[in-house]
């Protein structure tokens, strides 16, 4: 308790100075403007809040500091207070943009997916059972995808169409989240279309678009009750290309099985061309799955397929989502290894494996904001470093008598420690206040981004608790290692020192 007593009466050095406190109630000024402007409804405004309120908290503390503490004392504060709070919001705001990198690259894809190596994936019943009873799968179902034309009139576009079981794969993706218009559900309506019985097909080549008379004549069988065309749900680019909306229709073509050409299926695909009527429409911001992908029912997708010898029919694969995504490496092992014990010769790939690129870019992005975190942080402790030796210089003659008097040179090297350790957090607890206070105002502004540049549509800001508790041990844990040189300086001086000074 002495040690705390001591080393707080060194750094506590309070000054009355009026201009110190004009300089305190201008910040103040500015931080209130800037809440005022934030809370108003137009973006410029609020954006203009923002960077009032953080300068004006930034002036208002370090007034504070310097009515209380030494100049020395105050700058290496602030530089901790300052290195923390941009530590703090840099990170948020990354952690938020890897959060919706995630949800968007994966929200139409499992986070694992189970295929063949060579045979037609036929019986999957047993291999899905497997794959559900692991504690960490949410749910899993079968999936098809097959590379296809789009053809609306004179438009036409190559086309990925996945074809999934709506009432399974609500739950394995977040298909639901980024429809625009229409339901999921929405698929399951003649899901078991049979191309014999549907009806006959509009005639919607280009002569007949270019002729009104014989476009007015057509009938657009979506339009109809009891239609007898399957349901297809479009991405917002694929649909603007095709020039459709919900309740359009149009035709899909498989012009070859070259799809599938790596399995060992000697039967071509029977069926060439569906139509199908447009009941949604989906947006997720990311221009590779808004301009090529498109869902369907996987028992009418199934049509496209090749069949076995047998005339049974094949799936691609099986795809799960897990109750956390980065669980995805140890699930995809113990999921292999129970199919392998199964006698099961499948693929199981992790969502970090289908996309290696782009995480190992995220992750990149993570480590270099550790190294940033590491040398601001480390600039603020040589500052600190630098106050406390300029305080062991200063306080020299006080610390001979204090060892004239008993003190050893461990209780001399505490009290140095704690006014380093006082100084860090003084400085990073009001640096995560304002970090917290910032990326929540940040979160509420919702910054607009340019999303055929950077993919979403606004700045994303993710708040976790484990963030700034890992952000305070590695500040705290510096500050604390640049007290041991000043404190060591002061443990070994010498009480004769202080005797000398006071004889001069």
């Amino acid at each position: 308790m002495f040690e705390l007593f001591t080393s707080w009466k060194y750094i506590f050095s309070p000054q009355k100075k009026t201009i110190i406190l004009k300089i305190f109630f201008v910040g103040l000024l500015i931080l209130i403007t800037g809440l005022v402007l934030f809370f108003q409804n137009m973006k410029s405004l609020q954006f203009t809040g923002v960077i009032l309120f953080s300068i004006g908290c930034t002036v208002s503390f370090v007034s504070l500091l310097l009515r209380y503490f030494s100049v020395f004392t105050t700058i290496s504060i602030g530089s901790v207070f300052l290195g923390t709070t941009v530590i703090t919001l840099v990170w948020s705001v990354s952690s938020g943009f890897q959060k919706d990198f995630k949800e968007k690259i994966l929200g139409v894809n499992g986070h694992i997916l189970i295929m063949t190596r060579s045979q037609p994936f036929v019986d999957y019943k047993r291999p899905l059972e497997i794959a559900r009873k692991n504690p960490r799968v949410m749910e899993a179902g079968p999936f098809n995808l097959n590379e296809l034309i789009a053809v609306k009139g004179k438009n036409h576009s190559g086309v990925l169409i996945k074809g999934i079981k709506p009432d399974i794969s609500k739950k394995i993706l977040d298909l639901p989240k980024h429809l625009i218009q229409g339901k999921i559900t929405d698929l399951n309506k003649n899901s078991d279309f049979n191309p014999d019985n549907a009806p006959p097909p509009v005639d919607d080549s280009e002569e007949t678009a270019d002729d009104p008379q014989t476009a007015e004549t057509q009938i657009n069988p979506c339009g109809k009750k009891d239609t007898k065309w399957p349901g297809l749900i479009l991405g917002k680019g694929l649909a603007q290309k095709l020039g459709v909306k919900k309740g359009d229709f149009l035709t899909v073509f498989s012009p070859t099985s070259t799809y599938y050409s790596h399995l060992e299926i000697n039967q071509a695909t029977q069926l060439n061309k569906i139509d199908f009527c447009i009941t949604g429409i989906f947006y997720v911001g990311f221009e590779e799955y808004d301009e090529k992908l498109a869902y369907a029912h996987i028992d009418v997708t199934q049509l496209f397929n090749p069949k076995t010898q047998d005339g049974r029919k094949t799936i691609f694969g099986l795809e799960m989502r897990l109750h956390d995504m980065d669980s995805a490496p140890i699930a995809a092992a113990q999921i292999k290894q129970k199919l392998e014990t199964a006698g099961y010769n499948l693929r199981v790939v992790t969502w970090g494996e289908l996309n290696p690129q782009v995480f190992q870019n995220l992750q990149f992005h993570k480590t270099v904001i550790w190294i940033l975190l590491f040398f601001l942080i480390t600039v603020a402790a040589f500052g600190m470093l630098s106050a406390l030796y300029m305080l062991v210089l200063d306080k020299r003659k006080e610390i001979s008598i204090m060892k004239s008097m008993g003190a050893t040179d461990f209780s001399v090297a505490v009290i140095f420690v704690l006014s380093g350790s006082l100084i860090g957090a003084i400085g990073l607890l009001v640096g995560d206040l304002l970090g917290f206070v910032l990326s929540l105002m940040l979160k509420i502004y919702s910054f607009p981004l340019d999303s055929e540049v950077y993919i979403i549509s606004s700045l994303p800001v993710s708040i976790k608790g484990e963030n700034f508790l890992m952000i305070s041990l590695v500040t705290i844990s510096l500050c604390i290692m640049a007290t041991v040189l000043p404190a060591f300086k002061a443990a070994k001086t010498k009480p004769v020192y202080g005797l000398m000074k006071n004889r001069e």
